[in-house]
C-alpha cells in the first residue's frame, strides 16, 4: 500500500475535519476540569493556555453556527485595549493549548491529529466525506434550530396576548407590591406585562436510567405533569414583534401572593437573545409618556436591568426620590445584557447588575459593557455597595428606611 508523506489540504478542510471531530478535539486540548459544565452549545472548562483557577471566562461552542469558535472574557489581545477579548477557532486553541507561539506550528499539530502527515488516498476521501456530510448535518441543522425557534416564538406571542392586560387588584399587582413595587404609584402599568390566572406550568423532572448491560447509571430531564397555575406573563420584544413570554408562576401564601415555590418558577420558552423587555418609556418632549424605544430621540439614555423586578424596581426607586421617570427595560438574563438589540439613536445605557461577585457573573458583565461599548456608547455600571443586594433588594431597604423616618 502506497502512503502520500504529506497531503496537500486547505486551511478551510482542515478546519471543517476538526469540526467533525470537535467532542475530541476539545478533550485533548482543553479537557474537562473541576467545575466544568455545559450551558446550551456553550461548554465552559479553564483555559489550557494561562494559569485559570475558576471555570466561567473561558468557553468554547460546541454545536450550531459558531461551533469550534472558542472565547475568554478574561483576556484580551496584545495592544488591543479595552473592550475586547481574546477568541479564536480550533486550530487557535490546540496553537493556545500547547504554548505555539506560531500558527504554522499549531497547523501542523492539527494536521498530526488529523493523521494528515500520513495517509492514505482511500482514508483521504474517507475523511473527507465524513466531514462534508457532518457541515451538510450541521447546515439542516441551522435550518432546524430557525423553524422550532419561529414555532415556539407564534406559541410564546399567542400565551401573551391571551392573557389579562388588566392588572390592577390582580395576582400581578399583588405580587409585585409585595416586592415594594407599586404599580399605582407609576400612573400606569408596563404593557409588556399581563396576567393569566390558568397557565400551563409543566415541571422538568430529574429521571433516573439504569443501563441493563453495563450498569451505568445517567440522569435525564423529561417534562413532568402539566398543571395549571396563575402566572405573570411579560412580553420579549425584538424589532418589533413578541419572540418569547417570560412566565412568572404564583402562588397564594401566609403573606399573600408570592412566586410558587417551584425549581424553576420562572420560564421562558426559548432563545431571546437580543429581545428585551420593555418596562417604561420615560417622558416625552411635552411631558407625557415617552416614545417607544424604536423610535426614541438622538441621545437617549436607557436603564438595563438583568431582571423585571429590578428594572421596575429601578423606575419605583426614581419616583421615590422624586426624579424624571427614566427609559427602563429588562435583559431577562446577565447574559442578555450585551446581546439587547438597541436603536442608534441610544447612546448611553446603564447596566443595573447583581452585586455578584462569581467569576462567571463578572466576565458576563465585563462582556456586556465591553460589548455596548464597541457599539458606541457611552457605558455606566449601577452596583449595590452592599454585598448580594440587587435593585430590589435596594427599593425594599429605601422603603423600610422610609418607614422609620415616618
Amino acid at each position: 500500500m502506497s502512503y502520500e508523506p504529506r497531503q496537500q489540504v486547505s486551511i478551510e478542510t482542515i478546519k471543517d475535519r476538526l469540526l467533525a471531530q470537535i467532542d475530541s478535539v476539545v478533550s485533548r486540548y482543553a479537557p474537562e476540569a473541576p467545575g466544568a459544565f455545559h450551558k446550551g452549545s456553550l461548554y465552559f472548562t479553564l483555559n489550557p493556555g494561562r494559569v485559570d483557577n475558576n471555570v466561567g471566562s473561558f468557553c468554547i461552542h460546541m454545536s450550531g453556527p459558531d461551533a469550534g469558535r472558542w472565547v475568554d472574557f478574561a483576556c484580551a489581545p496584545a495592544g488591543s485595549g479595552r473592550g475586547k477579548y481574546l477568541t479564536g477557532d480550533l486550530i487557535d486553541l490546540i496553537g493556545m493549548s500547547l504554548g505555539l507561539t506560531h500558527a504554522r506550528d499549531a497547523l501542523a499539530e492539527a494536521r498530526r491529529f488529523l493523521g494528515l502527515e500520513t495517509e492514505d488516498p482511500a482514508t483521504r476521501r474517507q475523511r473527507e466525506e465524513h466531514a462534508a456530510r457532518l457541515k451538510r448535518e450541521r447546515e439542516a441543522q441551522v435550518v432546524d434550530r430557525a423553524a422550532q425557534l419561529l414555532k415556539k416564538q407564534k406559541k410564546a406571542e399567542a400565551l401573551w396576548l391571551s392573557g389579562q392586560r388588566e392588572l390592577r387588584g390582580s395576582p400581578v399587582d399583588l405580587y409585585l407590591k409585595g416586592r415594594g413595587i407599586d404599580l399605582s404609584l407609576l400612573g400606569h402599568a408596563p404593557g409588556a406585562i399581563r396576567y393569566h390566572p390558568e397557565c400551563f406550568y409543566v415541571p422538568d423532572v430529574r429521571e433516573e436510567h439504569v443501563d441493563p448491560d453495563s450498569g451505568e447509571v445517567s440522569f435525564r430531564r423529561v417534562k413532568g405533569k402539566a398543571v395549571r397555575m396563575p402566572a405573570m406573563l411579560t412580553a420579549i420584544a425584538l424589532k418589533g414583534r413578541i419572540i418569547d413570554c417570560h412566565r412568572t408562576y404564583l402562588a397564594l401564601g401566609e403573606r399573600g401572593w408570592v412566586k410558587a415555590d417551584l425549581p424553576d418558577a420562572k420560564k421562558v420558552f426559548s432563545d431571546y437573545t437580543g429581545g428585551s423587555i420593555r418596562l417604561c418609556n420615560g417622558l416625552g418632549p411635552r411631558g407625557g409618556r415617552g416614545a417607544a424605544l424604536s423610535q426614541c430621540p438622538p441621545g437617549t439614555r436607557v436603564f438595563i436591568a438583568e431582571g423585571i423586578e429590578n428594572g421596575l424596581s429601578g423606575v419605583m426607586l426614581r419616583h421615590l426620590a422624586g426624579l424624571d421617570p427614566e427609559r427602563v427595560i429588562a435583559a431577562g438574563s446577565i447574559w442578555n445584557l450585551g446581546e439587547v438589540e438597541l436603536p442608534a439613536n441610544v447612546s448611553e445605557v446603564i447596566l443595573a447588575a447583581d452585586n455578584d461577585q462569581g467569576a462567571q457573573a463578572q466576565a458576563q458583565l465585563a462582556e456586556a459593557v465591553a460589548k455596548h461599548k464597541r457599539a458606541g456608547r457611552v457605558v455606566r455600571v449601577w452596583k449595590s455597595r452592599i454585598p448580594g443586594e440587587d435593585l430590589n433588594d435596594a427599593l425594599r431597604r429605601v422603603l423600610k428606611e422610609m418607614e422609620g423616618v415616618a
